[in-house]
């Protein structure tokens, strides 16, 4: 192709048709302009279905790590709830004027437990990290995936926060003062341990190990419930207790309406 525009230039010379030449000279500039610019204009093209499909895939991903995470706050949310309760159960019994049955050692027990959750941020960390975030159209959904982030990682840090301070010192307050065989009912300390138990380990199923032994003769360290009422110690952990589980319910809670907020953005696009 290009030799045969060649030799109509040099034809046109040796005729010396300048203007006929340089007329001819001018289309084919035009002619290549209008090649790049086609071929630019199908490379953008090319390049803005890459985007697309890249967007597509880390949308979904998002999607997909949220509705995970919705799923296992709104379980952790319902336990630090729970444990919560339990504790203000045990609180409110230091104001009734008669002494609380054996049934209160269930409430006493549950808020002992605890468990810090973390939701899924994998996808979203990756894409602000590696700067794919540009691989996202919307500026809108950009800003709000990376506050997303960044306010996820805050609430966690307050969950953090009861855990270490107020958490901790209930138990620490509560074990100065009341053991763990005054938590469990006596049915359950007493009760043997079958060999036959899949549950327990080998190692476990002699008494050379255990600290609680088989045959048990006696409940240790007994605690009357009517001197545990009169404890402040044991108000003062319970109260702690119930702190930080409300408190890290309310924070959970919190990272699953910004979830939601999120995900229903993410869903619209």
């Amino acid at each position: 192709m290009i030799k045969f525009f060649r030799k109509i230039r040099q034809k046109l010379l040796a005729e010396h048709k300048f203007s006929k030449y340089l007329t001819y000279a001018f289309g084919e500039i035009i002619l290549v302009v209008i090649g790049i610019l086609i071929a630019l204009q199908i490379n953008n093209w090319n390049n803005e279905k890459n985007r697309k499909n890249a967007e597509k895939v880390i949308i979904e991903q998002l999607v997909e790590d949220l509705k995970k995470s919705q799923i296992e706050l709104k379980e952790i949310k319902d336990s630090c709830e729970e444990r919560a309760k339990a504790s203000a159960i045990v609180c409110h019994a230091f104001f009734k004027n008669d002494t609380p049955n054996d049934s209160i050692y269930k409430y006493m027990r549950i808020p002992l437990g605890n468990a810090v959750f973390s939701p899924t941020l994998g996808t979203a960390r990756s894409i602000i990290n590696s700067g794919n975030v540009t691989l996202i159209k919307s500026n809108d959904l950009k800003i709000k995936i990376t506050r997303y982030v960044e306010m996820v990682e805050y609430k966690l840090k307050d969950i953090n926060r009861y855990e270490e301070t107020y958490f901790r010192n209930g138990q620490i307050l509560l074990k100065e003062v009341v053991q763990f065989t005054n938590l469990v009912p006596k049915e359950t300390l007493f009760h043997q341990i079958t060999g036959d138990n899949p549950s327990v380990s080998d190692t476990l199923k002699t008494d050379e190990l255990r600290a609680i032994p088989y045959v048990i003769e006696k409940i240790p360290f007994e605690i009357d419930l009517k001197e545990i009422f009169q404890n402040y110690k044991v108000f003062s952990a319970y109260n702690s207790l119930l702190v930080a589980h409300r408190n890290s319910a309310y924070r959970y809670n919190d990272i699953l309406e910004i979830t939601k907020v999120l995900l229903d953005a993410l869903e619209k696009t």
